[in-house]
């Protein structure tokens, strides 16, 4: 409610110029704002991993030992190159 009568406020004792500046600047700010929770969200993917269920009962355990690894292992250099592309993209819209 503060901020609220603190815009009417605003808006009242404001010239056309700074009404304008604050419209300019307040489209930038949400913008900087997404683009920055976005990167934000980004760098935290990198940090999860996928995992899958091998059904033992077929494979002896050394096999679906070594497929969790091969499949381990994929899906890293998977979310690896996926991500560092999109953090490139992302920094590029920082800048």
């Amino acid at each position: 409610m503060v901020e609220y009568k603190a815009l009417e406020l605003f808006e009242q004792i404001t010239s056309p110029s700074q009404w304008n500046t604050h419209l300019f600047l307040k489209a930038k700010m949400k913008s900087w704002s997404t683009k920055t929770k976005n990167y934000l969200t980004a760098t935290k993917d990198v940090e999860y991993d996928f995992t899958f269920k091998i059904v033992e009962s077929i494979l002896n355990k050394d096999e679906a030992q070594t497929l969790y690894n091969q499949m381990r292992q994929l899906t890293k250099d998977y979310r690896t190159q996926a991500m560092s592309l999109y953090l490139q993209s992302t920094t590029r819209e920082q800048e």
